[in-house]
């Protein structure tokens, strides 16, 4: 235990406060995204000059923008998409070139199967969802919420992390098998948070569940104003935190390791999840499933769970779906959320299974992310639509992991 803490002390003395400053703007002068084509081409008419279009392939464009211009093409591609992000940020044009050339490869994480998806966990799965507490999602929502907001550039952006990070490694504080790091990043202060249970049997075979930290609020100083995103993503920080803590409450002991990430900058691009799944990548590591949770709590539709079926792994997402139905017990079915809109786009692209399951479907989704609107009033202030989550992802986290 004591060398866990001391190894969590390093890391905190990784971040730079300098970084943290309401003005600061990490990403100046030209910069490259990748696009759908048709967002392309409505992007070209609202930002006008301040956009070029460099490439196009498959249906993705890749387009050189102002750096001072990523919030408000988050807002446009959440007013006018309906999508978190929706664009991967490409800090040199090679990359988004190698964006456009590894079109073969994002069909593998589409089309290979890459588990023998058997399901025979029941034994140890049900005493575990039968523990799922709304209530803790609730309150653990509520606790996020009351940051300024988790912007990336913004000094309290960089507090919700660590204090993520600080709920998550009490949870764990008496397994020697668990820890909780912070990943740091390069070029702004925001950082990722990583808590792993090492695995007995195959601890070199990864399993992912992720959603992201941060949140924003329209297109104008976003670093200070006030963006409480409860739903987006609160909520999906939250679930998985529940997952944790039941799983540290049953002792559970996974044969593959775990890795549970919430990701900074989502909202600008994926750009915490493109460097931690490149960095994997690059890294050679065996990454056998990823699932991401970004907004569970808003029930916008009759349908309980929906799982995008686009830039995600088609033989994953159906195991899921046959998850749903041995233990969450609620209806699911598909919908689409287009590309880059969450940070499974980021596994996807580099080539790794990917699965999105979401609270609603794009156009049933909640009204008021991105707005000083979105709490868990909008939710009745509970979280009941988020246990069902809760209960996916342990179901997930087992029987993947076994």
């Amino acid at each position: 235990m004591k060398k866990l803490l001391l190894g969590l002390a390093v890391s905190i003395q990784l971040i730079n406060p300098a970084f943290a400053q309401d003005n600061f703007q990490p990403f100046q002068g030209k910069q490259y995204i990748t696009v759908d084509s048709d967002a392309s081409e409505q992007i070209q008419k609202s930002f006008g000059k301040d956009v070029t279009v460099v490439d196009n392939s498959y249906g993705v464009s890749l387009l050189q923008i102002n750096g001072n211009k990523l919030d408000d093409l988050s807002e446009f591609m959440h007013l006018n998409f309906k999508r978190c992000g929706g664009f991967i940020l490409h800090q040199e044009a090679e990359e988004g070139f190698q964006t456009l050339r590894t079109n073969g490869q994002k069909r593998w994480a589409n089309a290979h199967q890459f588990m023998d998806y058997q399901i025979n966990q029941e034994d140890l799965i049900k005493p575990m969802i039968q523990d799922v507490e709304q209530q803790n999602i609730a309150d653990s929502i509520i606790e996020l919420s009351k940051f300024h907001n988790r912007y990336y550039t913004s000094q309290s952006g960089v507090d919700a992390a660590l204090s993520i990070k600080d709920s998550w490694a009490k949870l764990g504080q008496d397994r020697e098998d668990f820890k909780v790091e912070v990943y740091q990043h390069k070029n702004f202060p925001q950082p990722s948070i990583i808590a792993t249970i090492e695995g007995s049997d195959h601890s070199d075979e990864i399993v992912i569940i992720g959603g992201h930290l941060d949140s924003i609020n329209g297109r104008w100083g976003a670093a200070t104003r006030r963006a409480p995103g409860a739903d987006d993503n609160a909520s999906g920080i939250a679930t998985m935190t529940e997952i944790i803590r039941i799983a540290m409450k049953h002792d559970y002991k996974p044969k593959r390791t775990i890795k549970f990430m919430a990701y900074a900058a989502e909202e600008v691009g994926l750009i915490g999840s493109k460097l931690i799944a490149n960095d994997f990548k690059s890294r050679g590591i065996k990454v056998v499933g990823v699932i991401q949770l970004d907004m569970t709590n808003y029930q916008g539709d009759e349908t309980d769970i929906l799982f995008m079926d686009d830039y995600t792994n088609k033989a994953q997402n159906a195991f899921l779906g046959s998850l749903v139905d041995k233990y969450v017990g609620v209806s699911w079915g598909y919908s689409r959320c287009g590309y880059g809109c969450s940070d499974h786009a980021s596994w996807h692209r580099a080539g790794y299974p990917a699965s999105m399951p979401h609270e609603a479907t794009m156009d049933g989704g909640n009204p008021h992310i991105h707005s000083t609107r979105d709490t868990i009033e909008q939710s009745n202030d509970n979280a009941k639509h988020a246990a069902k989550f809760a209960k996916l992802g342990l179901s997930f986290m087992v029987e993947l992991g076994k």
